[in-house]
C-alpha cells in the first residue's frame, strides 16, 4: 500500500474526517481581525535546539501509551482539535486542507488555546498529492489569511515533493501578496543515507532562509512489495536515525523533527516502525526514545 493510502485510511479511521479538500476555488469567509499581541508573542517564541516529536493519530488509550513511551517534546495528529483521550502536553495543531478551513478548523484551534497553549500551527498536508489535501497553489493562497488570523507561528504547507514546483510557487505568492510563513515544513522518505538527507534539509533552508521543521521522515524502500520487502535492514535504519537526529540538532535553523512510523509488517517502511503490533517499542522505537 502506498504511504499516502496508509495515511489517508488511518486518518479517516481515527478522526472520522472527510479528507477530500475543496479545490473549487470558491470564496471563503473573510477572516476576523488578527490579534497582533498574540502574533508578536508567538512569532518571536522560537525554540532553542531541534525538539524531538512524533505524528500519531491518537484515537484510544494505546495511542496515548505509545506517545508516552517515546519521550518526545511535542506531537501532532494531522488534525486541528486537541485529542480528547487525555490532556497531553506538546500538541501542535494542523489545518489539513481547504475542507478543514471551511469547517471552521482555525476557529477551533483558537478556541482551544487555553487548553493546548499552542504557539504554532501547521499548514496543509501534501497539497501537491491527489490523495492528500490536493490543493492548487491559488486555492492554498486564498485560504492562507485565515490561518494567519490565528495569530500563531505558522508553518508552510508540507508538500510530498519538497523540492518540487508547488512549494516554490506558493512561497513566491506569499512574498508577492505580503503574507506570512514563519517556518518551512518538509517530508522526506529516503534511503538510509544520512548525509544526503541532511544536505536536503540544508538546501531547503538555503532556498527560503527560514527555520525548518521535518514533520515526517523515515527510511523507506519504495520499490518494496509484500513478496520482496524492504532491502534495508533494521540496523541501517537505526544508524540513519542516530546520525540524522544528531545532525539535525547541530543545525541551528532546525526547530523540530518527527519520525514517521508504520506497521512493522509494512513492506515499504516496516523496518522504520517504532512499535510492535501490541504497541510496545521496537528496537528502532527504543532508539528514538533514547535520543
Amino acid at each position: 500500500m502506498d504511504r499516502r493510502d496508509f495515511l489517508r485510511l488511518s486518518l479517516g479511521a481515527s478522526t472520522g474526517l472527510a479528507l477530500t479538500a475543496s479545490t473549487s476555488g470558491l470564496a471563503v469567509a473573510k477572516p476576523g481581525p488578527i490579534d497582533q499581541r498574540r502574533v508578536a508573542a508567538n512569532v518571536h517564541a522560537v525554540p532553542r535546539g531541534a525538539l524531538k516529536g512524533i505524528g500519531l493519530a491518537l484515537g484510544d488509550q494505546q495511542g496515548i501509551k505509545q506517545l508516552d513511551s517515546l519521550n518526545v517534546n511535542w506531537f501532532y495528529t494531522w488534525g486541528a482539535n486537541y485529542p480528547d483521550v487525555r490532556l497531553t502536553p506538546g500538541f501542535v495543531p494542523m489545518i489539513w486542507g481547504g475542507g478543514a478551513v471551511e469547517r471552521g478548523a482555525v476557529d477551533d484551534v483558537v478556541s482551544e488555546l487555553g487548553t493546548t497553549h499552542a504557539r504554532e500551527l501547521l499548514g496543509f498536508n501534501e497539497p501537491d498529492h491527489p490523495e492528500q489535501s490536493a490543493m492548487s497553489v491559488a486555492s492554498a493562497i486564498s485560504y492562507w489569511p485565515e490561518l494567519m488570523a490565528s495569530g500563531l507561528r505558522l508553518g508552510s504547507p508540507s508538500p510530498a515533493k519538497v523540492t518540487g514546483i508547488w512549494l516554490k510557487q506558493f512561497m513566491d505568492q506569499v512574498a508577492k501578496k505580503k503574507l506570512r510563513v514563519d517556518f518551512i515544513t518538509m517530508h522526506s522518505y529516503p534511503s538510509p543515507n544520512s548525509r544526503a538527507f541532511l544536505n536536503s534539509v540544508q538546501n531547503l533552508h538555503n532556498r527560503y532562509r527560514k527555520p525548518i521543521w521535518i514533520t515526517e521522515f523515515a527510511v523507506a524502500d519504495w520499490d518494496a512489495t509484500p513478496s520482496s520487502p524492504s532491502r534495508y535492514s533494521e540496523q541501517q535504519v537505526m544508524t540513519f536515525m542516530r546520525e540524522t537526529v544528531a545532525g539535525l540538532r547541530r543545525m541551528p535553523f532546525v526547530e523540530r523533527f518527527a519520525w514517521k512510523t508504520r506497521a512493522e509488517g509494512d513492506p515499504v517502511m516496516g523496518k522504520s516502525a517504532l512499535f510492535h503490533t501490541d504497541g510496545s517499542l521496537t528496537r528502532v522505537g527504543q532508539l528514538y526514545r533514547s535520543l
